[in-house]
């Protein structure tokens, strides 16, 4: 048995949701998570969790909120000689045969000081790790976006990134490309074909899709905005993920932000998705990007959708279709196999 410390962002249930299926698959090893927000959530799994400051992203009109953003992260900041400290102290009486983050600042930044290696496994480092083409938009956000990865999220030794999409990493002696890593609860779920769509909204602030919604012909069953009353077709379901993977897996299709888990078990149950990434956040328009490039579904940038989207999507549902499924799916045996093995013999060398 060994010992993990992984620092997780706590800002979104995405970045927990990996690091709980992580835990999952290692159930042999004792895991001690740092991070704040949705990671005490992992205390009621029985897991030990040490609360730290969160750089968290703040939303408004499905929008990411510039200055709060920044507000939330130099108010962390602030007391980051405090917090390293910390850190440092925990590293040091945990003594782990392993140090991993998801998407978390102050982990990897206190391991590289105390010179301990760190591995980040997330999807949002191929950004900044990899080669490709950018879609000719979104300049300012790319920008943004890429540079707080690059500067604050890499103080890392090994960059495992999963991903629906394939790009060549950058340096493929410290990063690999693998597929996406899914929950337990998804891989145990039989796909079905249903007559409703699923909607999940990664904030609740997207206030605009409803009454579009109202004038398509089908039931919307929406996740993200709580439990509140029926409107016409629109049914609001209370957070669940049992009850979220079993309406997604029947789902007809998905309607979503450009959030990497969502949009991965949508494609893994055969969904196609449509996408309305959160303005200025660069990592879902490239998300939605490839949903529409790969022909899994497609996306709008416009923050005032029309109904004439909703019905030509539905025109096509069925060719999006025919086009998912068609590579292997789930990376999560080749990534906890490469994380048993950096336990074992304390190597980093990628193994392909």
């Amino acid at each position: 048995m060994g010992r993990i410390l992984f620092g997780v962002m706590g800002d979104a249930g995405g970045h927990v949701s990996e690091a709980l299926t992580i835990a999952g698959e290692m159930p042999e090893h004792e895991f001690l998570f740092l991070g704040g927000g949705k990671v005490h959530e992992l205390k009621k799994e029985g897991y030990n969790v040490e609360d730290l400051p969160m750089l968290s992203t703040s939303y408004k009109n499905n929008k990411v909120d510039f200055f709060l953003t920044a507000t939330n992260a130099l108010r962390a900041l602030f007391s980051g000689r405090e917090i390293r400290q910390r850190v440092s102290d925990i590293i040091k009486n945990f003594d782990p045969d392993l140090i991993l983050t998801n998407y978390e600042y102050f982990t990897p930044l206190t391991a590289r000081e105390l010179g301990r290696p760190c591995v980040s496994v997330d999807h949002q480092h191929i950004l900044t790790h990899c080669k490709f083409v950018p879609p000719r938009q979104q300049y300012l956000s790319r920008f943004l976006t890429r540079s707080s990865v690059r500067y604050l999220y890499s103080n890392c030794m090994v960059f495992l990134i999963v991903s629906f999409f394939v790009l060549p990493p950058i340096d493929p002696e410290t990063v690999l490309v693998l597929p996406p890593l899914l929950r337990k609860t998804a891989l145990k779920t039989k796909a079905t074909d249903g007559d409703h769509v699923l909607v999940y909204q990664t904030s609740p602030t997207f206030h605009k899709l409803f009454p579009i919604l109202k004038t398509v012909d089908a039931k919307f069953l929406i996740y993200g905005f709580g439990t509140r009353p029926s409107e016409k077709n629109l049914v609001f379901k209370p957070n669940s993920s049992e009850g979220f993977i079993e309406d997604l897996a029947s789902s007809r299709y998905a309607i979503t932000n450009g959030g990497h888990n969502v949009i991965c078990e949508a494609i893994y149950f055969g969904k196609p998705v449509l996408s309305f990434p959160i303005a200025n956040a660069y990592e879902q328009y490239l998300n939605a990007y490839y949903v529409s490039h790969l022909g899994y579904g497609d996306y709008s940038a416009v923050d005032s959708p029309s109904k004439s989207l909703f019905d030509n999507f539905e025109t096509r549902v069925d060719e999006f279709k025919l086009n998912i499924g068609r590579e292997p799916f789930a990376g999560n045996n080749h990534l906890i196999k490469l994380l048993n093995h950096f336990v074992a013999t304390g190597e980093y060398r990628i193994l392909l």
